[in-house]
């Protein structure tokens, strides 16, 4: 056995270890998203294999056929299939209908698709009552989830990248316990156990900013400026995580303290509490306060975070429209959000 594959699947299941252990999944079942792929069934087998050291009561995998694939889907779904039979994992399957997923994507069928695929997983684990969804993204999705918001435009969210850990209900949480597991190390560990996998050819497909990104920008990157540019950008998502934590605790109590009257579909704040403190953490608050109340963000740009704590320091205009059809008015010390279209906010 090459001394190099063992000392990389060592680390592989060492980092893996500490994530799960940090994540506290001890005593909590968890559902494994399987695609097939390289990563996820590197995912399966190392859960597995520290099951008992972590004590998981419970582990199930669960498997979506976007139906986008034909018969390369279908043969993803029986290699999960036959690998959680070998390993003693239940598994669950569902397949989608790649009309309506077409049909619902509304421009963006790599959204629908994503949507779909995190709609199943919640609902599989209600059903089976497993209270964690682990999924297998790792450190170069983060690099590249990274440098996509990036050239998109971002704030602060943006270049903290992927979460490692996300509320989805009050019942499941998803977590994501390979995100500083790099690639090659992943590919090591595969070659090791000789773990079958399946390669998708979409992720070849350069039509797909992402594959651009991954195949195209982070190589010219790390040919032309620095090698390491993906550790360069893990560490800026590393400190962005810690200075977007300490400003949501200081939103958030700002919130707390401001906010007079709540529904779902309004919300009034004492701006003399607001402008009390400076404006960009008022900026944050108001991102703090769209998420509390499942508004959507994604069409507020930073002009319309910026006009919108501008109204509590310069008066005229006195008024907002927001997309989402929110609606903002100043009046006198008190600053009112209304939602006029309960289908579109909850959207």
């Amino acid at each position: 056995m090459p001394s190099s594959i063992s000392s990389s699947s060592s680390r592989f299941e060492n980092q893996l270890e500490q994530n799960l252990s940090r994540l506290n999944v001890a005593g909590q079942g968890i559902l494994l998203a399987v695609s097939g792929g390289r990563d996820s069934m590197a995912l399966l087998h190392g859960v597995v294999r520290l099951r008992e050291k972590l004590q998981i009561p419970h582990i199930i995998a669960g498997h979506l056929n976007h139906g986008l694939r034909g018969e390369a889907g279908g043969n993803d779904a029986e290699l999960v299939r036959a690998a959680c039979m070998s390993l003693g994992i239940p598994a669950v399957f569902s397949q989608c209908n790649a009309g309506e997923l077409e049909h619902s994507s509304r421009g963006s069928l790599e959204d629908a698709a994503r949507t779909a695929r995190y709609d199943f997983l919640q609902t599989t684990a209600q059903q089976h009552g497993t209270p964690l969804i682990a999924t297998a993204h790792h450190a170069s999705d983060q690099a590249e989830t990274i440098l996509h918001n990036i050239i998109r435009g971002t704030g602060l969210r943006g270049l903290r990248g992927i979460p490692e850990r996300r509320k989805l209900s009050d019942s499941t949480e998803l977590i994501r316990p390979m995100l500083n597991i790099k690639s090659d190390e992943i590919y090591e560990y595969i070659q090791l156990h000789d773990i079958i996998f399946a390669s998708d050819e979409t992720n070849i497909d350069n039509n797909f900013t992402r594959n651009r990104i991954r195949h195209q920008l982070l190589p010219m990157l790390e040919n032309d400026f620095n090698p390491g540019v993906q550790d360069s950008v893990l560490r800026l998502s590393e400190q962005t995580q810690e200075l977007l934590a300490s400003l949501d605790a200081a939103a958030e109590l700002l919130l707390a303290e401001s906010v007079l009257e709540r529904t779902p579909d309004l919300c009034k704040l004492d701006v003399q509490q607001l402008i009390r403190h400076p404006e960009p953490v008022i900026r944050h608050a108001f991102t703090i306060l769209w998420m509390q109340q499942n508004w959507p963000r994604r069409e507020m740009s930073s002009d319309h975070w910026n006009r919108l704590s501008g109204l509590l320091f310069r008066l005229p205009p006195a008024s907002l429209d927001l997309p989402g059809s929110i609606r903002t008015e100043l009046r006198g010390n008190l600053l009112a959000f209304e939602c006029r279209r309960q289908s579109k906010c909850d959207s």
